[in-house]
């Protein structure tokens, strides 16, 4: 019987993917079931209707087999057909960019310092200054630097303004309250392999109503990720186009079902909240602190200046040495910090053991 073989087993605080939930792997591992099977749509519209209930939300929701940058792409393809602008305080605000100029359309900048917030403010002057953007891409919540954008008060000046309003919740959604309907937004993804402890392969994403009937006219836009293709295999209750990751989505059905059982979403919230919390506090007793600006600290990721004398790079191979796989900084900030994840399966006793030896690899 030969067995895939990893090379070295470590304790996961990554920022994703993340250490999965013991029911997320068993329900993996179960035999395969067809696409087009009543047993895989029956769990592929119960996965829906459970996301639906996490971000409170009407709109369809869809399991695409990609990564959430897919659907990020699928946004810009879908509903942008000149300008878009595009709200950047990290490396995955850039992103966004990027895929946004890949794609032929002009992507206006809305810059922040690193760590620190976009404010409702910048965000009405870049509207105010280009009326003739069609839409705005916000990201939730910066992984690059553990960073959280006030979600609320900027999807009210997009409302305002009367624009398609993108959401990038990879790292928020499921790890923080997310409020679709109420919010305003247009469109929100995430991925499987970040908050909800399952491995990669699911772009999961809402597509309201309005992003609908922009997308039915809208000129060369491909196939793969056409919202209105996915639509129509949705509303028919086919599940999707195409062959779905289907191990995947039964892993977020267990992860759902397993929310449920813990309480509810809040919950849930709440465990990451503890986790985080702990973290925080932990490292201050070695002197360190967290990058971002006070009060817009990520509740999943806490992105860590690192000590005088040290490297980000240094303390995540060290941390390394002691069987912790922790993530480096990203980007610009790859030098000065280094990040620590709280998403998916962190056995309570694994916190208190990787901050044992985080303070001897920066004493």
């Amino acid at each position: 019987m030969v067995i895939a073989r990893c090379t070295q087993c470590m304790k996961l605080f990554t920022v994703g993917p993340v250490a999965c939930y013991p029911v997320v792997l068993e329900a993996m591992g179960r035999q395969m079931v067809s696409h087009r099977s009543k047993e895989y749509v029956d769990m592929h519209y119960e996965t829906v209707g459970q996301m639906q209930k996490m971000l409170e939300t009407k709109n369809s929701v869809y399991l695409f087999s990609s990564s959430g940058t897919g659907f990020m792409e699928a946004a810009v393809k879908n509903c942008v057909a000149e300008k878009m602008i595009v709200c950047i305080n990290g490396s995955f605000g850039k992103r966004f960019a990027e895929v946004a100029m890949a794609n032929g359309r002009e992507a206006v900048k809305v810059v922040t310092e690193l760590g620190e917030p976009v404010t409702p403010e910048m965000l009405g002057e870049a509207l105010d200054a280009h009326p003739d953007a069609e839409a705005v891409a916000i990201t939730h919540n910066e992984t690059s630097t553990g960073l959280i954008n006030d979600l609320p008060a900027l999807t009210k000046v997009v409302k305002r303004h009367d624009k398609l309003c993108f959401v990038d919740g990879v790292s928020s959604m499921g790890g923080t309250e997310v409020k679709v309907d109420e919010w305003n937004i247009d469109i929100m993804f995430s991925s499987s392999q970040k908050c909800f402890g399952v491995p990669p392969g699911i772009g999961i994403g809402s597509v309201s109503r309005r992003a609908l009937d922009v997308s039915a006219s809208m000129p060369n836009k491909g196939w793969y990720f056409d919202l209105m293709v996915w639509e129509k295999s949705h509303a028919a209750g086919k599940g999707t186009p195409m062959t779905s990751t289907i191990p995947q989505i039964a892993g977020l059905n267990a992860a759902l079902l397993m929310i449920d059982e813990m309480g509810g979403k809040q919950a849930y919230f709440d465990l990451y909240e503890r986790r985080n919390t702990a973290i925080r506090e932990g490292i201050k007793e070695y002197g360190l602190d967290t990058f971002p600006l006070k009060g817009y600290e990520s509740p999943t990721v806490s992105c860590i200046s690192a000590p005088d004398g040290l490297s980000g790079p240094d303390i995540y191979n060290a941390m390394r040495g002691h069987g912790f796989e922790l993530a480096q900084g990203y980007g610009d900030l790859k030098q000065a910090t280094f990040r620590v994840g709280n998403m998916g399966w962190i056995p309570d006793g694994y916190i208190g053991e990787m901050l044992d030896a985080l303070g001897r690899v920066v004493s």
